[in-house]
């Protein structure tokens, strides 16, 4: 989170106790020749999982319930800051999550998003979701989340 958010530009906030949400992207702006913070801001909710499946458009993942509940609700608060979901699909063996040598250290995997919207569960367990495999976090689409967020589309 910290390599895309800082290649967006953008200032990451990770929260200290987790009550729904891991952190915050907050957009800079330059005023009178110095940076600020322009107080429109994205919340997520981070989850790295081995447990998805990938097929020609979508990524499918079984997002607990609970959590399920607390992104649907916060959506459905209209005023609230959104929060989307953010999951970081890595390889089933975690030997190979972390590739390092001298030259490198690379991260395996990828990281999708989804603002999750609906009506809450009544499930207890999970829910399965599916991404569109287009919804690929990069600081390329962080920055197209933030003007959605700027421009009142969320």
């Amino acid at each position: 989170m910290r390599a895309v958010a800082g290649k967006a530009g953008l200032n990451l906030s990770i929260r200290e106790y987790d009550y729904g949400v891991d952190g915050n992207f907050d957009e800079i702006a330059i005023r009178n020749n110095r940076r600020v913070e322009s107080g429109f801001s994205l919340s997520f909710q981070l989850k790295a999982s081995t447990q998805w499946q990938r097929d020609e458009n979508t990524i499918t993942y079984d997002l607990e319930a609970k959590t399920y509940n607390d992104l649907v609700i916060r959506r459905n608060f209209r005023m609230a800051v959104p929060c989307i979901l953010i999951l970081f699909t890595l390889p089933p063996d975690s030997s190979q999550w972390l590739i390092y040598d001298e030259d490198e250290m690379r991260l395996r995997g990828s990281c999708y998003w989804e603002y999750i919207s609906g009506k809450p569960t009544t499930n207890r367990q999970s829910v399965r979701i599916r991404i569109p495999r287009q919804q690929q976090l990069t600081p390329e689409s962080l920055l197209g989340l933030i003007d959605k967020v700027k421009t009142g589309e969320w």
